[in-house]
Formats: C-alpha cells, sequence, structure tokens
C-alpha cells in the first residue's frame, strides 16, 4: 500500500521540492505539539512554513510539561508530538499509541554532570560522599547511574539530591550541592557560575535523544501525510545545513537565553539526517532491532525500576523506521 501511496506522492514532490497547484489547493491538516528545547529541525520547518509549502496544514500547539501534552495525545487533540526520550517513554506507558518516525538531534551530547570549582572533583571517582543534584525519572537521571556505574560508584557512595529543574542552578551557585546532572539550558546556566562539565551522556554509552512521534491512528488514515512531514523535515535538515540562523534564534527565545548561548547549546547536539535513522550500523538507527530500539527500551526499563512508570514498555511497538525508507525510496524514484 505505501509503495502505491509513494508514487501518488510524487505528484507532490517535483525536482524542484514544491508541490502541485492542485495538492496545494488540498492541504492535509495536521496538529503538532511541541515544547520549548532545542528543536533545531522543528524551529525550522515551522518559522519558514515548509510544512505549508509541501502541502500539509499545520496547527502548533506548545506545551510546558508532558502530561497535558499526554492528554491531548489520548483525546486526540494532537497527530504529532516532540518529546525528549523519557517523556516518550512514559507516554507510551500509559498506553499512547504512537510511533517515533523521526529523531533530530542526539541529546546525549548535551547532557551532563557539571561541578563546582572548588569541589575537588576533577574525575568521575571523585564524586564519592559528593552532593549531586538532579531530577528523578529523566534521561539525566540514568545518565548519572550510569556515570556512576563506569567509576564504580553505586548511587549509595554519593548523596542524590532530586531537584525540582528550575531549583538546580541557584542550588549549584549556592553551594548547596557540589555537582549536578542535567541538560541545556541548565548546564550553561550552571557555567556562568564556574561550573564545568566533566562529562557527556554519550561518553558513558547513553544515546538519549529528541524524537518526532506520531499518532498510530492518524498516520494510517493519512500515510501520504506522514511522507509530506518527513518532506518537510528533509526541507528543514537542507535549510538548517544552508543557514541556521533562524533555528538559534527560536532556540534562544524558547529557552529564554542569548541567540550566543543557543548557537552553542545547538552547535553541542548532533542533527541527525534520514539517511542515517535507516542505516542499521547507526547508533540511533530506527529499523527494527536497531539502536533506538535498544536505548529505548533501556531507559523504559529504568523508568520502571524507579517507579516511575508502572507498566513496562515494548519499545519495538513505538520505534517505526518503515516512514523514513518509503520516503527515501520515493525521494529517489
Amino acid at each position: 500500500m505505501y509503495r502505491y501511496l509513494g508514487l501518488i506522492v510524487m505528484i507532490v514532490l517535483v525536482a524542484a521540492g514544491g508541490v502541485s497547484q492542485a495538492w496545494a489547493q488540498q492541504p492535509i491538516p495536521v496538529r503538532v505539539a511541541w515544547q520549548p528545547y532545542n528543536a533545531v529541525i522543528f524551529y525550522t520547518a515551522r518559522d519558514h512554513k515548509l510544512f505549508e509549502r509541501v502541502g500539509l496544514q499545520p496547527q502548533y500547539t506548545r506545551f510546558t510539561a508532558g502530561p497535558p501534552q499526554f492528554a491531548a495525545f489520548r483525546s486526540e487533540s494532537v497527530d504529532v508530538g516532540l518529546f525528549g526520550t523519557a517523556g516518550m517513554v512514559v507516554g507510551a506507558s500509559q498506553e499512547l499509541d504512537y510511533k517515533n518516525f523521526y529523531i533530530q538531534i542526539a541529546s546525549c551530547y548535551a547532557d551532563g554532570l557539571v561541578v563546582r570549582p572548588e569541589s575537588g572533583i576533577t574525575r568521575l571517582q571523585d564524586l564519592r560522599g559528593k552532593k549531586i543534584a538532579f531530577v528523578r525519572g529523566t534521561s539525566a537521571h540514568l545518565g548519572l547511574i550510569k556515570a556512576l556505574q563506569s567509576a564504580g560508584l553505586t548511587p549509595n557512595d554519593v548523596t542524590m539530591i532530586h531537584t525540582d529543574l528550575t531549583a538546580m542552578a541557584p542550588a549549584f551557585a549556592n553551594r548547596d550541592v557540589d555537582a549536578a546532572y542535567s541538560w541545556e539550558p541548565w548546564i550553561s546556566r550552571m557555567q556562568e557560575v564556574g561550573g564545568r562539565v566533566i562529562v557527556r551522556s554519550n561518553q558513558v554509552g547513553l544515546n538519549t535523544s529528541d524524537h518526532w512521534v506520531v499518532r498510530t491512528a492518524w498516520a494510517q488514515k493519512n500515510p501520504q501525510g506522514v511522507l509530506l512531514l518527513l518532506r518537510g523535515v528533509d526541507l528543514a535538515l537542507e535549510e538548517f545545513k544552508r543557514n541556521p540562523a533562524v533555528a538559534v534564534k527560536a532556540t534562544a527565545e524558547s529557552l529564554g537565553v542569548s541567540e550566543a548561548t543557543a548557537k552553542k547549546i545547538i552547535e553541542i547536539n548532533p542533527v541527525l539526517s534520514l539517511e542515517q535513522l535507516t542505516d542499521p550500523k547507526f547508533d540511533l538507527s530506527l529499523l527494527p532491532g536497531g539502536g533506538a530500539q535498544r536505548m529505548i527500551q533501556e531507559v523504559g526499563d529504568f523508568l520502571l525500576q524507579q517507579g516511575v512508570i508502572k507498566t513496562r514498555i515494548d519499545a519495538s511497538k513505538i520505534v517505526e523506521g518503515s516512514y523514513i525508507q518509503e520516503y527515501l525510496r520515493t525521494k529517489q524514484r
């Protein structure tokens, strides 16, 4: 069925990347949920109106936390959403029926452990007996556990202090903790008061990322819509590579940081191509049994162990690489 639909979509994907006039007059509505973070490809597509260019009619809804976004998916008020790995797993554990069809950045390059200059911590082994701030039930929480393990330590060897995210930087600045395991822009804010990053999550074998999901029912009803979403992503990847200024500005506004800080944050996180995500050898391949599936399952099992979720997820039912495969086949025709 997808191969046949792919031929239809070829009407839209003309050589110049535009759309036929007939299709443009009948755009496919799609409701997109997003949260303010380093979503560079989303910002590029949104602000350059690339989804409109390929024949979609997007409606954007901003969320500031996971539970309201979960409720929107449950009520079928949104069709597509952006999540970090932990948030996506929590939603899946609540039986939200969606598929992870694209990963825009490897956020594990930005998550990490930042230490105070006078803490005496210069390597992970120095964490023994230290006070470390973290946010329970996040990818950074798992990153901290893996960092301790890599140094031969356990949570019992340190004092782990669960901290509200907005209170983390003040606690760090006030010397209430010796270190914090967090993500951007909070790490940058702690660096402004002398903090130093000594390890990133990717360095301890954790490849958490930022995911795009689509409601399964919407994808089944609108398979051409999914392909057009990926066409919009493809154009955004090209535009971002050519000129990241729009993404830098949007990231700065969303995170409440300067454009210089936003640029630094963006440069830390690798942006992933569609070809990488369908390469079975790539660390975050979306293919069955690939790296994305293994990583998501690891995060899910960790959150279950921590009591953050109550039901074990099956990552093989969340990850879906066939949409990108079909889009790339269509693009090559």
